[in-house]
């Protein structure tokens, strides 16, 4: 609980509060700008807030920079704070007589109430809990017909998803809430794959054309199988590509083993062209021409002989680089052979085959991929639609349950207000909207008396520590029902804090309690929370 709040800059230095229900009281004139809603303001300052630093700039402006210095008590336990109105994200964790030992993190200090709090809840922070119950002069959740709303214009859903989760409901939607982001979060990174043309992107006629003409294909690719005595019923495309890039390579080395085969016949023959001149074949050339001179032509045949020596030594080892490349053509012939047989199993299957089995493939499998693309964007739509209906009418059924159990407290907070005589207050919810109403009765007073109805019961059923009332939301109800309130307040084991105004105003009963858990009592011409008011001429 609350134990104290000290400020060196108001009139009152130290304000020790109760463990059930504290008032700050105004005087019997009603006097305004005296404080009351700039103290609960400082209250839920205490509590993790910030709005005593946003909202009230008379505040900074009049009274400058000051400290707020508070002390909880947990268990047996005294745990002393103070934040400094200059440093909105951080508070000072202190020793008994307020000297700062170490800063930590606004976040860290709400983290800290929460725990101490033994709010078990994990899908809300303590501040979005205890600030949409801190009703305040300057806050923007005194919306008597939205009772739930935070700030003005919440996002659709944010009111009832943080009621579901201060009742400990929204777990499961959570969860199915996670598995929504990742379906949406599938489809968005799907569909923009196809935006940037790295998948394919056809329509309803589109998938419809493409099954047809799938239809037709397929019977093609089966008339070529049977035509092959199906030797082709397992060769894909790039199978089919692959043994028409080995044709083509087979004919290639054949020509050049032809070529080599032809050089290596002409240099066969020169080889054996290695016979000498002998002298009796020159005898019929003696007898035409005596004068003939044999020795000279001898020694020309000579000179042909040692040339001949060199060239059949050259031809020979041009032989052995031929006979050479013969073999490595031949081998890898054989090699191309073989690679084609086990590829399609069929030695004589022709090269036009392939290809128009080749085209028939790619283009089967092209549109395959295009209907598959349709078809995986239909299955990732559907699949996040059915989860985003699953969480729907798991949250349907969350608020059906959280509906019928705030509304039966209402009633029996109302009936003991009212001793049965008026209507409570309903809530209904309808997805992510909901209404606040009590059925005939839309007066003034009632709105705010419902109102705070909804608070107590919220109060009373869950886990949240503390409310905050101020005078603005208290004063349009009439004086039968405030003593019950009053009542009510006073009998609750968490802490409530309320401003008032003009105790003499009501019954006995009422001015006693408000007596009782006064705290603070505030009033015009130097009696104000920080002993002046700054907006007299």
């Amino acid at each position: 609980m609350l134990y104290e709040i000290i400020c060196e800059q108001f009139k009152q230095k130290r304000i020790e509060f109760h463990d059930s229900l504290n008032t700050v009281l105004g005087d019997d004139l009603g006097s305004n700008s005296i404080g009351k809603s700039t103290f609960l303001m400082i209250v839920d300052y205490v509590f993790g807030g910030k709005d005593y630093i946003l909202k009230s700039t008379d505040i900074q402006r009049n009274v400058g920079k000051h400290i707020i210095k508070f002390c909880f008590i947990f268990g047996k336990d005294k745990y002393y704070f103070l934040r400094n109105t200059d440093d909105l994200e951080n508070v000072s964790k202190c020793d008994e007589k307020y000297n700062v030992l170490y800063n930590i993190t606004l976040t860290n200090y709400c983290d800290f109430l929460k725990q101490m709090y033994d709010i078990e809840l994990y899908d809300i922070s303590f501040r979005d809990i205890v600030g949409r119950y801190a009703r305040i002069y300057g806050k923007d959740n005194l919306n008597e017909k939205r009772p739930l709303d935070i700030v003005h214009n919440e996002p659709a859903g944010a009111p009832t998803n943080a009621l579901l989760k201060l009742f400990d409901l929204y777990s499961v939607i959570s969860e199915l809430e996670l598995l929504l982001k990742k379906k949406e979060s599938e489809l968005s990174a799907f569909k923009k794959a196809q935006k940037y043309s790295f998948l394919p992107h056809i329509g309803k006629r589109q998938y419809n054309t493409n099954s047809k003409e799938l239809v037709i294909l397929d019977k093609e690719k089966d008339k070529i199988c049977k035509d092959l005595d199906n030797n082709l019923l397992d060769l894909d495309s790039i199978k089919a590509e692959e043994v028409i890039k080995l044709k083509q390579r087979l004919s290639t080395v054949k020509r050049q083993k032809n070529r080599l085969y032809s050089q290596l016949t002409v240099i066969n023959n020169n080889i054996k062209q290695n016979s000498n001149l002998k002298l009796e074949q020159f005898d019929d050339l003696l007898r035409f021409f005596p004068n003939t001179n044999i020795k000279s032509i001898l020694e020309v045949e000579k000179f042909h002989q040692e040339i001949r020596k060199v060239l059949r030594s050259e031809l020979k080892q041009k032989k052995e680089e031929l006979s050479k490349l013969l073999s490595i053509s031949q081998a890898e012939i054989v090699k191309i052979e073989t690679n084609i047989k086990e590829i399609i199993k069929m030695p004589n299957c022709s090269k036009s085959i392939l290809m128009k089995y080749s085209n028939l493939q790619k283009r089967i499998e092209e549109l395959e991929n295009q209907n598959n693309t349709y078809e995986k964007l239909n299955g990732l739509t559907v699949a996040r639609n059915d989860t985003k209906l699953r969480r729907d009418n798991m949250k349907t059924e969350q608020l059906h349950q959280l509906q019928n159990s705030v509304n039966s407290k209402m009633q029996e907070i109302n009936d003991y207000i009212y001793s049965r005589k008026k209507k409570p207050p309903i809530i209904t919810f309808d997805k992510n909207q909901y209404t606040f109403e009590t059925i005939d009765d839309t007066g003034t007073g009632t709105s705010y008396k419902s109102m705070v109805v909804y608070d107590l019961s919220i109060l009373e059923m869950t886990t949240l520590p503390i409310l905050i009332h101020d005078s603005v939301v208290l004063k349009q109800i009439s004086d039968e029902a405030i003593e019950k309130i009053l009542r009510k307040y006073k009998s609750l084991d968490k802490q409530i804090f309320i401003s008032f105004d003009k105790k003499t105003a009501y019954s006995l009963e009422s001015q006693k309690i408000l007596n009782e858990t006064k705290v603070l009592e505030l009033s015009a011409n130097g009696n104000e929370l920080f002993g002046r008011s700054w907006n007299n001429r």
